[in-house]
């Protein structure tokens, strides 16, 4: 116990020292402006990602496995060989699982259900109702989500993040103006959002797509945000 009192003794005279020599040096704090800049922009949804899930039933598991992927794989190599330049289709693994029913107060497994993810990433958004019909051929349990997004953002971090750091110089601009000084050098500058790209979700029943020859679907905007804290020195 003596011996934490003696180290933090010593740890407090140097911090005294310190800050005593800083003084006679007629050292001080620089002076510094804190502003948060704010940027918001709106961006075409030129492209969409497809999600669809395909699932078969049956009492015997490798029978369900067997009748899903008889007719998965036909469709999967169907979808290959028209996949647009720039999209890529992805395929999931087979999931297995029981179905089961309660009997006089007990579980017992009546079947299996297989199922199988599908994916189309980075479709231009001008041929989604001709995926979607392309998909649907395959008789889907489940058709979405779809994300729409923009392609000018997966360009860039965040397209919106140089619109907030203009947005924070011309805060701290005004405000230096103010106050009759002039505005230096960033000190500091921190990004208080991560990188926020907000895409339109949609889910649509694969039923009802069925009843389109080919549906047209407008996804219309996608919004970009970027928030920051910047400290400029004061001259």
């Amino acid at each position: 116990m003596k011996r934490i009192k003696f180290f933090s003794l010593i740890l407090g005279l140097l911090a005294f020292s310190l800050s005593a020599n800083l003084l006679a040096e007629g050292w001080a704090p620089t002076p510094h402006l804190q502003v948060v800049g704010e940027a918001k922009l709106s961006l075409d949804a030129d492209l969409v990602d497809i999600h669809a899930n395909f699932s078969a039933e049956h009492q015997d598991s490798q029978l369900a496995i067997q009748t899903l992927e008889q007719d998965f794989n036909l469709l999967l190599r169907n979808l290959k060989r028209q996949v647009p330049q720039g999209a890529r289709l992805e395929a999931g693994q087979i999931s297995i699982y029981p179905r089961r029913t309660q009997r006089n107060e007990t579980w017992q497994i009546t079947g299996y259900t297989a199922s199988r993810d599908l994916k189309i990433i980075d479709l231009p958004v001008t041929q989604t109702g001709e995926w979607i019909e392309k998909i649907t051929q395959g008789k889907p349990s489940q058709l979405g989500p779809m994300h729409y997004h923009s392609s000018q953002a997966a360009k860039s971090r965040n397209p919106a993040l140089k619109g907030a750091l203009k947005d924070a110089q011309e805060k701290a601009e005004l405000m230096a103006k103010s106050l009759g000084q002039n505005l230096g050098r960033a000190l500091q500058i921190q990004e208080i959002t991560s990188p926020g790209v907000e895409s339109q979700k949609m889910f649509m029943a694969a039923d009802s797509v069925s009843r389109s020859s080919t549906p047209v679907v407008a996804p219309g905007k996608v919004e970009a945000t970027a928030r920051v804290r910047v400290i400029f020195e004061l001259l």
